[in-house]
């Protein structure tokens, strides 16, 4: 019985220097995580701070290298909003200056008697530079022959153009004037249609070369002559002709 209680009593006595050993330890190793916690804390603190102060602040102002810069440069055209793009078919502003004189109005009229003006003024010289000249007589032939169109030309030159249910039975001066010696070409251009039946028409083109002297007159005479009978044939027989002629008789008369 003795022994049991000497033994607890050593056993009772270690636990306790075992405790008392052991709660110093647990001590410093708590005081030291507070530590180190404070210390983290302390340091996160610091870098917060630190971070905060160099972020700068949305309403600060911009540093002072940018003040050499100025102002931003406005945006391109590309870079504007569809609805704020000009169209192309606008003009720009230096296409209408201020104050620029409209021009006047073009008048017809005025070009007209301009161009009018003119040919006098080349007839007048033509007049003056050359004494020779050429006269253009007509003589239409055939009493059911009728003449739609009828032109006369001088070297490709309309020179006289028929108006109208023109006729020439009794020879017409159609043309005289002064022109250079020398070949020329006198032309006709005719266009016929047969009184009893207009459908039966003939067109016709001559030409005929002619030699003006120097200093003289020459006197050119177109005879037209329409002996056609297909008009009145034709739609009975069916059988008809055309017969159609141009002749030209040329002389010198001075």
């Amino acid at each position: 019985m003795r022994q049991r209680l000497v033994l607890f009593s050593l056993a009772l006595a270690t636990s306790f220097g075992f405790a008392a050993y052991a709660q110093p330890g647990k001590k410093a190793a708590v005081s030291k995580e507070e530590d180190r916690a404070k210390a983290d804390a302390a340091k996160a603190k610091a870098d917060a701070a630190t971070t905060e102060k160099a972020a700068p602040s949305p309403e600060a102002p911009a540093p002072s290298g940018t003040d050499d810069l100025g102002a931003p440069p406005p945006k391109s055209v590309a870079e504007q909003k569809p609805e704020q793009k000009p169209s192309p078919l606008t003009p720009s502003p230096p296409e209408f200056p201020s104050g620029a004189a409209k021009p006047p109005p073009f008048e017809y009229d005025k070009l007209l008697g301009d161009i009018a003006a003119l040919r006098s003024r080349v007839a007048a010289l033509t007049t003056t530079l050359f004494a020779s000249k050429l006269r253009v007589v007509v003589e239409t032939k055939g009493e059911d022959a009728r003449l739609a169109s009828f032109t006369v030309t001088l070297d490709d030159g309309v020179v006289f153009a028929a108006p109208a249910r023109f006729s020439a039975e009794d020879e017409r001066t159609v043309y005289e004037h002064a022109v250079a010696p020398g070949h020329h070409v006198v032309g006709v251009e005719i266009e016929r249609y047969d009184a009893r039946n207009k459908e039966f028409r003939t067109w016709q083109s001559s030409r005929f070369s002619v030699v003006i002297p120097e200093s003289k007159l020459v006197d050119t005479h177109l005879t037209i002559v329409d002996d056609s009978d297909m008009a009145e044939d034709f739609p009975d027989d069916a059988d008809g002709q055309y017969d159609l002629r141009v002749k030209l008789r040329a002389r010198v008369v001075e």
